[in-house]
């Protein structure tokens, strides 16, 4: 997994999973003073970690007092945010 920053977008590019978030470096997200747009169309896969991953980058830049809108979320992240009861927590854009 990677992060590729372009202006206010960060697209999350791989595997989002417990295998490719075992490094803490991974939780240094960038540094952002604008509004922030998660594009996760290049997110191959996603597990219960990526989606805690994903909740915990959401959490970061809300607190920031910045608005977060998640792109092109996968039929697979919906499914498992439905399940684990957090789909209401995700900023989707409408």
């Amino acid at each position: 997994m990677k992060l590729k920053l372009a202006n206010n977008i960060i697209d999350i590019i791989g595997d989002v999973d417990r295998f490719n978030l075992n490094d803490n470096k991974v939780f240094d997200f960038p540094t952002r003073t604008t509004d922030v747009f998660i594009e996760l169309a290049n997110m191959t896969s996603v597990d219960t970690a990526g989606l805690a991953f994903l909740l915990k980058m959401i959490a970061f830049y809300q607190n920031k007092s910045l608005t977060v809108t998640l792109l092109s979320p996968s039929k697979q992240l919906i499914a498992l945010a439905e399940i684990s009861n957090v789909l209401g927590l995700l900023p989707l854009k409408e």
